[in-house]
């Protein structure tokens, strides 16, 4: 019996994309369908535009395999990914964005790797050429950032969501207790053998991201505060050094002659401390805020409906309505 591929492909919004990426999708990998069964799973991430209606034609009159789920309202990119891993049932499975930005022919570079032996496959980007300067430099600076925080994971840089896991590796992910996961921390939080595959990535096909600065600074804090309690010991280390900075000019001024100008300075350490001291809260805050989410034990997401792949039918892809 053939293995199945998997593909989970979240969607927000997203009616101009639908059919154009089941079908891109599977025409990529045609080649791979000697060997493999290929599944599509869109999750409608609660759209409110005709999404979810354009998922259940095309899964009715698709002559390949899709299965749809819809969740019970907008969960966002993290409950939607984990709605779909629940769902696979593949021997293999890869998450990618499905605005085609993720080339799906990538997948079968993928599979490869995975044939070596990889439990889980990367896809990283080579470049980020079609990223205005400002997301350039905050994705830069946010893998710097959450490596350096990561503690004894380690985070391969410029690669997001579009990984491919083996049964093995998704079963142990799903099998982790926490709530609130991030994807891209908790696959390598996992530690199994890892294979990197790099790629250019393409222009959006159709539509515009969902994803604005808001929900970028959102994913960032859950990130930073998901993958290690790093960044708790390494602001330690920082307010005990700005108090010993202080200690200093106060013995500064005492001693100095032109205590005026030591007083200046000392006034400017102190109120460095203090920003110091306010991030402290703000970074215990997050920390405390990520421990409520987990007292709580609510899911990621909830999956309202779930309609699993039928057998294909004949009909050749023009014949769709």
């Amino acid at each position: 019996m053939k293995k199945v591929i998997s593909v989970i492909a979240p969607m927000y919004n997203e009616e101009s994309l639908v059919r154009e990426y089941c079908e891109t999708t599977f025409r990529a990998l045609e080649v791979l369908q000697e060997k493999y069964q290929i599944e599509i799973i869109l999750v409608n991430d609660g759209s409110k535009d005709q999404t979810w209606n354009y998922m259940l034609k095309l899964q009715e009159n698709y002559p390949f395999n899709i299965s749809t789920v819809s969740l019970s309202r907008n969960f966002g990119l993290e409950g939607a990914v984990y709605a779909g891993l629940q769902v696979s049932k593949g021997d293999l499975t890869v998450v990618m964005d499905a605005d085609l930005q993720d080339p799906p022919h990538v997948i079968i570079n993928m599979v490869e790797q995975y044939e070596k032996g990889a439990d889980i496959v990367l896809a990283k980007r080579k470049k980020r050429s079609n990223d205005n300067y400002f997301k350039r430099t905050s994705a830069k600076w946010y893998y710097i950032l959450l490596d350096e925080l990561s503690g004894k994971i380690r985070l391969e840089r410029d690669v997001a969501n579009f990984r491919l896991l083996s049964r093995e590796a998704l079963n142990k992910l799903l099998n982790l207790p926490e709530v609130n996961p991030v994807f891209r921390v908790t696959v390598p939080f996992l530690g199994m053998k890892t294979a990197v595959v790099e790629y250019e990535r393409d222009k959006r096909f159709a539509g515009e991201t969902k994803y604005n600065l808001k929900s970028m600074i959102r994913y960032a804090l859950d990130s930073v505060t998901g993958i290690s309690i790093e960044p708790l010991r390494k602001l330690m280390i920082l307010g005990f050094g700005s108090g010993l900075i202080c200690v200093l000019f106060l013995i500064l001024t005492i001693i100095s002659k032109d205590a005026w100008k030591t007083s200046f300075f000392i006034s400017l350490v102190i109120s460095m401390f203090f920003c110091v001291m306010f991030f402290a809260l703000a970074l215990v805050g997050e920390y405390i805020g990520q421990i409520l989410l987990e007292v709580k034990r609510r899911p990621t997401s909830i999956i309202y409906e779930y309609n699993p792949r039928k057998e294909p039918r004949k009909e050749s892809i023009d014949e769709i309505c």
